[in-house]
């Protein structure tokens, strides 16, 4: 019984040995690794970025519009009278002359109406001759005393009231006569047809528009402008223009207008820009950007735009210091054009930035540089 016990406990005493040798190599493992985490943690501490030197350069600023293209001109082609239509033989897209005949409208209740007119002008300037004749036989009458003044007034009055039928009469006949000229719809002004609202046999209502002629020989950029830019803009001044349907391609314009007045409430003022487009490569409703040269900035001190970082609102960088650890700085940033960025405050000459992989940046970092240290 005795050496039963021993054996036992022998075996529990060998058990705890090695349950005990087991826990110690899973702790020394877990603070090998833990140490090599940490040396791994420590060499990827420092990140690898590109850097250069805050230098001098020109810049060159434009302003940059976005704007709608419009015709010059544009109309509503509609016909001064009612009628059905006969002939519209003027489809989207034509070119059309001043004085072309847009539609024709059918005449014949206006030719019917002129003759009645007629008639009527007739008869009125029959009646004005008779009455012109009773007048002067009166007059003669009345100078020998044989009728009274009140018969030589009547028929004055008589005279004088036929005149006026003949008047009236010669106005009805004029306006049905310009009636009946206008049954042949014209066009104003050259253009293209933008528009048809009506077909061949369409009853047409006076003022209701047939179609849309529009003179696209030249287009107005039309751009928004806000109260701070308004000020940079002058009559006359020399732009250029790009379409994103002809990426490939820049249009010159000029300014034509500046709205005198301000749009409430956001206070913006409308720009015209007129283009000009003979070779009618630009179409009437295309999104446009309209870019204004400014005033060159000569030796400003400049940074890349690539080193530019957005921080909420705020524009930043980030600068290296001292050991290679970078700080995150605040800039005052005045124009950007071509890839660089005009500086007012935040950096000095010569000091050295991050340009690229700020990405893995942040306050505090140290950094290993690469790059030739200069612009």
């Amino acid at each position: 019984m005795l050496l039963e016990n021993k054996k036992r406990l022998a075996l529990i005493i060998v058990v705890l040995f090695v349950f005990t040798g087991l826990v110690g190599y899973q702790i020394y493992g877990n603070i090998a690794d833990n140490r090599a985490r940490a040396a791994k943690m420590a060499q990827s501490s420092t990140v690898a970025v590109e850097v250069a030197q805050v230098g001098r350069r020109d810049i060159e600023p434009k302003m940059i519009f976005s704007a709608n293209l419009e015709p010059v001109w544009s109309a509503d082609i509609s016909a001064k009278v009612d009628g059905r239509i006969n002939v519209l033989n003027i489809n989207e897209g034509d070119q059309v002359k001043a004085g072309t005949v847009i539609a024709v409208l059918d005449t014949n209740d206006l030719q019917a109406q002129v003759i009645q007119v007629q008639g009527n002008l007739m008869a009125a300037q029959s009646s004005l001759e008779q009455a012109e004749l009773d007048f002067q036989r009166y007059a003669a009458l009345a100078g020998q005393g044989a009728v009274s003044t009140q018969m030589l007034d009547n028929a004055r009055t008589k005279r004088d009231s036929s005149a006026g039928q003949v008047k009236a009469a010669q106005g009805s006949l004029n306006l049905v006569q310009e009636k009946l000229n206008n049954a042949n719809v014209v066009t104003p002004r050259s253009g293209i047809v933008t528009k048809r609202f009506m077909q061949a046999g369409t009853f047409v209502r006076s003022g209701s528009a047939i179609v849309t002629v529009a003179d696209t020989s030249e287009l107005l950029a039309k751009a928004t402008v806000s109260e701070s830019q308004v000020g940079s803009l002058k009559m006359g001044t020399n732009v250029q223009v790009k379409v994103d349907a002809l990426p490939d391609q820049q249009f010159s314009g000029v300014i034509a207008r500046i709205s005198p007045m301000a749009a409430l409430p956001a206070r913006t003022f409308t720009a015209e820009v007129s283009i000009d487009n003979a070779d009618d490569l630009l179409k009437p409703g295309m999104f446009a950007r309209v870019e204004m040269p400014l005033t060159v900035h000569t030796d400003v001190l400049a940074v890349p735009e690539s080193s530019l970082v957005m921080r909420e609102d705020q524009k930043t960088l980030f600068v290296v210091g001292a050991d290679n650890i970078v700080q995150q700085r605040v800039l005052t940033v005045g124009f950007v054009e071509n890839g660089w960025a005009e500086v007012l405050a935040g950096v000095q000459e010569g000091e050295s930035i991050v340009v690229a992989g700020q990405n893995k940046l942040r306050d505090g970092v140290e950094i290993a540089p690469a790059g030739d240290g200069g612009q």
